[in-house]
């Protein structure tokens, strides 16, 4: 169980990451710098009278109290940054999470991992190639990371799910909660192989403020990052500078010209500042990877129509047309199953991110092989 000192530390007023690692090479454990005098906290810290009273106070116990509590009742693995078990990848950066909070069974430190960031409203190419890159990667043996928002990321997290990858969803705010909402059932099946991630204490409000904190764990815990869609300004291009600064790979989806959801993959191509992804097999070439014995090979008939089994009526209606027909375009497909564009489109995008079909351009639609 993680100490209250290692807690507090990560509450202490005036100190971040950088600061505490730091300090914790002076003092061998946090709770030996709670317990120093007031005259070498006026040594180490000189004219900041907030966070000497703040330590010498312990005015932040109270609060690392509660989430002791909360850590142990929820089942929360916490790691201090000193700890052996500490995640090793965020070791290697400058301004690691003092702690870490990790809701779920997955191993942080699996041999690779990759993160996929991007747009929260996708296009119809978007969501195709983002299920295509994870599907391309799990022959490898990856781990995919990613923020569970809307759009990519929750598209990767899904897709990784229905090829059986373990997926890590790192969160801009505690774990007692799941933003966006809708996400709450794709979170909880997230935990059996993967994990949720976070450095935010439980209770911490939602905020745009937290998610560059947030994004620069997503850089740090992979070996390479990639965009799949993003405009020129937001969150998918500081997780790609942060990866960059880290020494990960970074690779762009490019996109057309004059399409806002691509300008920032674009732009990223052509400062070079990530690789040109216009080709999957890029991604292992470049990663030195060789395919992995432990990669099981595709879903045989059998076992694809056992998974059929798993669908409603309506999904089965539809993956039975598409699969009769092959390659078949959505007014095709509305035509003949008779639901409606709204029920239509929610089916597709559950049958697609589920893993049973897939979608070309042009929104055309086939069984995935």
């Amino acid at each position: 169980m993680i100490s209250i000192y290692s807690l507090a530390l990560s509450k202490t007023y005036g100190i971040g990451p950088a600061v505490a690692k730091k300090l914790l090479e002076l003092y061998p454990t946090a709770e030996e710098l709670f317990n120093e005098t007031p005259k070498a906290l006026k040594t180490l810290f000189g004219s900041r009278e907030k966070t000497i009273n703040a330590i010498l106070n312990k005015t932040m116990f109270s609060d690392c109290e509660k989430e002791l509590n909360f850590i142990e009742k929820n089942g929360i693995k916490a790691y201090f940054f000193k700890d052996k078990e500490y995640p090793f990848r965020l070791k290697q950066i400058d301004d690691p999470p003092i702690c870490l909070f990790v809701r779920g069974n997955g191993n942080l430190d699996t041999k690779r991992t990759v993160a996929i960031v991007g747009t929260r409203n996708p296009s119809d190419y978007g969501k195709w190639i983002t299920s295509n890159i994870v599907h391309y990667l799990r022959q490898y043996n990856v781990a995919t990371i990613s923020g569970l928002a809307y759009g990519v990321d929750s598209i990767t997290h899904l897709r990784s799910l229905a090829e059986d990858i373990p997926t890590f969803g790192v969160l801009g705010h505690g774990l007692d909660k799941i933003y966006p909402t809708q996400n709450w059932d794709l979170a909880k099946s997230m935990c059996e192989k993967g994990a949720l991630v976070s450095d935010f204490f439980s209770g911490t409000d939602i905020s745009p403020h937290n998610f560059p904190r947030r994004n620069r764990i997503i850089a740090a815990l992979c070996d390479a990052c990639i965009v799949v869609e993003s405009k020129t300004k937001g969150g998918s291009l500081i997780t790609a500078s942060l990866a960059q600064d880290y020494n990960r790979e970074v690779f762009a989806v490019p996109g057309r010209l004059g399409d806002v959801n691509s300008a920032g993959c674009n732009k990223l191509i052509a400062l070079n500042q990530a690789i040109d992804l216009c080709d999957l097999e890029k991604i292992a070439e470049t990663m030195n990877w060789d395919k992995t014995s432990e990669f099981q090979q595709p879903i045989i008939k059998n076992e694809r129509d056992d998974r059929e089994r798993e669908l409603n009526p309506i999904e089965l209606k539809v993956y039975q047309y598409i699969k009769e027909n092959q390659k078949v375009g959505l007014d095709s497909i509305n035509e003949n199953c008779s639901l409606g564009f709204s029920v239509l489109n929610s089916t597709l995008m559950s049958l697609e991110l589920r893993g049973f079909i897939k979608i070309l351009p042009g929104k055309i639609y086939e069984v995935f092989h």
